[in-house]
């Protein structure tokens, strides 16, 4: 069947002009036609079900990849915690502030030599 027979007689769904012809249509030959689209469609509809379990199983995996991460920063954050719950007792120490404040001149001296000698 040629794709001009099938567009002239699914053109008035479209809004198209009726198609001049009024010769009988055989009944055997729109049941093939009509098969070999419900086949047509079937695979159409296995190849999108494929696709769509393909998705899901990449989706699922993300999410794997996802919780994973998830734990991994919480224990991070965990660590943080602690490391600025200490800074925070050094830096209300006076003698722990000014130790912190030579530290970074230290280090940004050290920056700056670098800087200058490469």
């Amino acid at each position: 069947m040629s794709a001009d027979s099938t567009r002239d007689r699914r053109g008035p769904l479209f809004g198209a002009p009726a198609p001049q012809n009024h010769g009988k249509v055989d009944p055997e030959s729109l049941e093939r036609e009509n098969d070999q689209n419900i086949a047509a469609l079937g695979e159409r509809v296995g190849f999108l079900r494929n696709i769509t379990s393909g998705i899901h199983g990449e989706t699922e995996s993300h999410h794997a990849v996802l919780d994973r991460m998830a734990m991994g920063m919480g224990s991070v954050g965990l660590g943080l915690g602690g490391a600025v719950g200490k800074f925070n007792k050094v830096m209300d120490d006076p003698q722990g502030r000014r130790t912190v404040y030579i530290a970074i001149g230290i280090t940004a001296a050290l920056f700056l030599l670098y800087i200058w000698w490469r």
